[in-house]
């Protein structure tokens, strides 16, 4: 009996041990499982990292292609610009050095010219006191035009010489354009008068200006509105200024005869004369080249808007230069 005891208690035990690593089995089986299925997962999220990262690889690669094709690109743009550079300034060199020659051979011309003109002038008085009564009436007219002809060489020449000597004693200093202005005006009183003119003036600027020469400017620009004028027409000129970044832009603006646009960059040529006939519109052909000279001074630029019969706008442009 006892060992019959004996043998169900060790079948108890081993029924028991056997539930326990049958329970043991199933969770082993369980997290094997578990760890099949989260490395499935992790392949998952390995291949879906791997592509992620070869994508990313794939458009840094294309971005670096772009940075190098753009760096190539500025490399060459770059040259480029440091080449038009150095053109540019080889080409101001040579513009000044040209300009330099051009005035100094317009200085020597005109002044070799007066001498033997001041001959011909002094032979013509000398001939005309002398042997005016002899002539008969042709031969004075001839003798009158060749003096006139003289008096307008005389003039020409003048013009040059001033043409030439134009910037060459320049010294910056602050300007109050409404006070010169005012001087301008006050100067120019009585063809003003004479002419019945209405000038405006808007608020002017303080600027750091080549003072007699800019004074020059603006009395050229301002007798040229009063001169071409349409018959029995009362001239008004409104002159205006606008601040343009590191420039200022002036205005001048008349109700005159207006220019035609075929001319608008050849007025501005030495000597160029766009209104023939001297009876009616007086002029050497000069007053706008200086103004374009003295606008260049200023590392500025001049034009103009014009409609024919209605009046004419000349613009320039002035650097805003610190003393």
């Amino acid at each position: 009996m006892e060992n019959r005891k004996k043998l169900d208690d060790l079948i108890l035990k081993n029924k028991e041990l056997a539930s326990k690593l049958f329970v043991i089995h199933q969770e082993l089986v369980f997290q094997n499982e578990e760890q099949e299925k989260r490395a499935a997962e992790l392949l998952i999220e390995n291949k879906e990292l791997a592509s992620k990262l070869f994508a990313i690889h794939q458009e840094l690669v294309f971005q670096n292609e772009e940075k190098e094709k753009r760096a190539a690109e500025l490399l060459i743009a770059n040259k480029e610009l440091v080449f038009q550079n150095e053109e540019k300034a080889k080409r101001a060199e040579e513009l000044i050095i040209a300009n330099n020659n051009l005035e100094q051979f317009a200085y020597i011309a005109s002044h070799d010219l007066q001498e033997p003109l001041r001959t011909i002038s002094n032979y013509m008085q000398v001939f005309e006191e002398d042997y005016l009564s002899q002539l008969d009436e042709n031969a004075k007219k001839y003798l009158y035009e060749v003096k006139a002809a003289s008096n307008r060489m005389s003039v020409l020449i003048k013009s040059l010489l001033d043409f030439s000597r134009l910037g060459l004693n320049l010294n910056l200093i602050e300007v109050d354009c409404n006070q010169l202005l005012k001087d301008v005006i006050s100067d120019l009183q009585t063809i003003i008068k004479t002419s019945n003119t209405v000038i405006e003036v808007a608020e002017m600027p303080k600027l750091n200006l080549y003072e007699p020469e800019f004074r020059q400017l603006f009395q050229n620009l301002i007798v040229n509105a009063i001169k071409y004028q349409k018959k029995n027409n009362q001239p008004k000129i409104r002159i205006r200024s606008e601040k343009m970044n590191n420039k200022w832009k002036f205005s001048i603006t008349d109700n005159g005869i207006g220019i035609a646009p075929v001319h608008f960059k050849k007025i501005f040529d030495i000597f160029q004369r766009i209104h023939n006939n001297e009876n009616i519109y007086e002029g050497k052909g000069i007053g706008l080249a200086n103004c374009k000279k003295i606008v260049q001074m200023h590392s500025g630029e001049i034009w103009v808007e014009s409609v024919l019969g209605k009046g004419t706008t000349f613009n320039f442009t002035i650097l805003n230069r610190v003393l």
